[in-house]
């Protein structure tokens, strides 16, 4: 029942990135030429990001897909790390296209165009549009590969908030440096979720403990549990599916009653949030040595 959940979640997911795949590359072709029309940076930096979600939600359905494939001999953990390679090559592709903008920016501060604002007023409130009924398809996501598509997008609606903003100065003050410094606050939020995308995707990639486990009450935990007097080796991570699996050491007064506490342990792990765990019980001959349970004798 569980399996058939998981598969009709990802399928959901899949969904709606095909649609925000096609309604985003039919929009940047009209922010395109609504930029380049009116000479609005703001516009044409929202269509250049824009076009880049193309990509990035190409990629993030590529991988979603590649990460429903089975598990064989050769990939015994299956593909549902790509998930997390593509999340992480979108992080990297905002902080370049946060460069780009910031770089054009400066260029326009120096030399301020002629932007015509009605036209970016227009286009801005279409692509907020768009953007908006985006974000409502791909919000709530778990996975990070979805959640790094989300970002995009959410840059996308800033994008447009500030093409709307420019215009709107611009039409009534004619002051034109507003465009590009609205720019540079793009760059920042775009740069801002690039750098939260590769720093979760990185810890995810080197096996770190996941951010939301209290290491410390996974051990009390364990030490609770009726038979156990130690344990060490705790190695905890995240697995391609999302889940948290756990490794560990378990020091037992009665290698015999193991089985009774091996159960009772998983149970523990359970209710803890850890879906997977492998425990390997050792006899109680040396004593109390590492991560000791309080007191040594239950």
């Amino acid at each position: 029942m569980s399996g058939h959940h998981h598969h009709s979640h990802h399928g959901h997911s899949h969904h709606h990135l095909d649609m925000a795949l096609a309604l985003t590359a039919l929009f940047a072709i009209v922010e395109f030429a609504g930029g380049w029309i009116s000479n609005s940076l703001a516009l044409l930096a929202d269509a250049v990001h824009m076009s880049s979600d193309v990509v990035a939600l190409g990629v993030a359905a590529f991988a979603g897909r590649l990460a429903m494939k089975p598990a064989h001999d050769g990939m015994t953990y299956g593909y549902g790390r790509a998930r997390v390679l593509a999340a992480q090559a979108n992080g990297v592709a905002l902080w370049f296209l946060s460069g780009w903008i910031v770089w054009e920016a400066f260029g326009r501060l120096v030399e301020p165009p002629e932007v015509q604002g009605l036209i970016v007023i227009v286009v801005g409130f279409v692509g907020l549009a768009v953007n908006l009924v985006i974000l409502k398809w791909l919000h709530g996501a778990h996975d990070i590969n979805t959640r790094a598509a989300y970002w995009h997008v959410l840059g996308d609606t800033l994008g447009s908030v500030a093409a709307i903003v420019a215009g709107a100065v611009i039409f009534f003050t004619g002051w034109m440096p507003i465009d590009p410094i609205l720019s540079f606050l793009v760059a920042g939020i775009l740069a801002w979720g690039g750098w939260s995308l590769l720093r979760e995707t990185t810890g995810e990639l080197m096996a770190a403990t996941p951010s939301d486990v209290d290491l410390l009450m996974l051990e009390k935990a364990m030490c609770g549990v009726k038979g156990v007097k130690e344990t060490h080796h705790i190695h905890i991570w995240k697995m391609p599916d999302g889940g948290r699996a756990l490794s560990a050491h378990v020091v037992v007064e009665n290698l015999s009653h193991w089985d009774r506490t091996l159960a009772a342990l998983q149970h523990s792990l359970r209710e803890a949030g850890v879906e997977h765990a492998t425990l390997q019980p050792e006899s109680d001959s040396e004593g109390c040595s590492h991560h000791c349970c309080e007191p040594c004798n239950h």
